[in-house]
């Protein structure tokens, strides 16, 4: 049950692109020499396609979610368990790249003006 409401909110969310905000990402790896994985799923644990942007590069957002709340985790008064459910439980965001499609961790994108390295 808890899949599919994801899933419902992943369609709803991903088909409104005109209204995002930001548009686009900046990529920030740990490394320049890291190109960005993009999951098919927004599961870490989901097949990935890498794409060619790197530390620096911009993609486009087409739209982020997370499964629980940002209500559900402030409300959380243990910092650990708060911690805790941050990581279990990321931001994911769908972009695109190059023409490729796919789900990555917010945590390697920033929300900082775009501009493409050339």
């Amino acid at each position: 049950m808890r899949f599919i409401l994801m899933m419902c909110g992943v369609c709803l969310g991903v088909n409104a692109f005109e209204n995002i905000s930001p548009a686009q990402f900046k990529v920030e790896l740990l490394t320049r020499c890291e190109v960005l994985g993009l999951s098919k799923m927004p599961d870490r644990k989901a097949t990935q396609v890498y794409s060619h942007a790197h530390t620096g590069s911009c993609v486009q957002n087409l739209g982020c979610m997370r499964e629980i709340t940002h209500k559900q985790l402030e409300n959380e008064h243990n910092q650990s368990k708060k911690d805790f459910m941050a990581w279990k439980y990321p931001v994911w965001c769908k972009v695109e790249s190059e023409g490729k499609r796919g789900w990555v961790r917010k945590q390697f994108l920033a929300d900082k003006p775009c501009k493409e390295d050339k």
